[in-house]
């Protein structure tokens, strides 16, 4: 586990910001603080969370907001099966699954002793989870001091973009990611990127390592 908590340090600095983001826009939005860090504590997932209060700022019902939630964790069914054959057997892992996560992991995990993975990935998301609670801990009770800094909101917009370019550079030497990448950005480009997400994790699943 020691190795994982050291290795989450990179996910870790990349959360802390866009978690405090996070809670500072649950406090603008109105909801009370034990809320928005309910949130944090029980759903985990970045883009699902900023999500979830943008529809309910905009007067949606909670039904809606969370079944959008859901929706857009569906990416991480994806992920399971690139981790299955280092994890198989302990899916009450896969509550500590985000993007980040996912990528050190599979930058790790094959190189690791059967035995240290499950301890490996388990450290890992700890320190991605603490991250994450205490950035939005901060967010929620320091909104008001915190929206009176110069440029806080332009640079903790920019953090989590830029942690996830940095972590998906090593995979660009793998054929396969590179693919899946190219058809991403492709689709992209032409205005369907929810469509690109889904096909480049379709391709990515079928296509075999070389």
């Amino acid at each position: 586990m020691r190795q994982g908590l050291l290795a989450a340090w990179p996910v870790a600095l990349g959360y802390f910001p866009v978690a405090v983001a996070f809670g500072m826009a649950g406090a603008g939005a109105g909801l009370a603080p034990w809320a928005v860090q309910l949130l944090s504590l029980l759903v985990f997932a970045g883009a699902s969370q900023f999500a979830f209060l943008g529809l309910l700022a905009e007067g949606a019902s909670p039904w809606l907001a969370t079944g959008m939630a859901l929706l857009l964790n569906l990416r991480h069914a994806f992920y399971g099966p690139a981790l299955r054959p280092y994890l198989a057997g302990h899916p009450l892992l896969a509550f500590f699954l985000t993007d980040e996560v996912f990528a050190v992991a599979l930058k790790f995990l094959p190189g690791l002793p059967q035995t240290a993975r499950t301890g490996f990935f388990l450290g890992l998301g700890l320190g991605a989870y603490l991250a994450w609670n205490l950035g939005t801990l901060l967010g929620v009770f320091g909104a008001t001091r915190l929206k009176g800094l110069p440029g806080v909101g332009e640079g903790l917009s920019f953090a989590l973009p830029a942690l996830f370019s940095l972590l998906a550079l090593p995979h660009l030497r793998n054929p396969v990611a590179l693919g899946a990448g190219l058809l991403a950005f492709a689709l992209h480009l032409l205005g369907q990127t929810a469509w690109g997400l889904v096909l480049a994790g379709v391709l990515g699943f079928l296509w075999r390592r070389p």
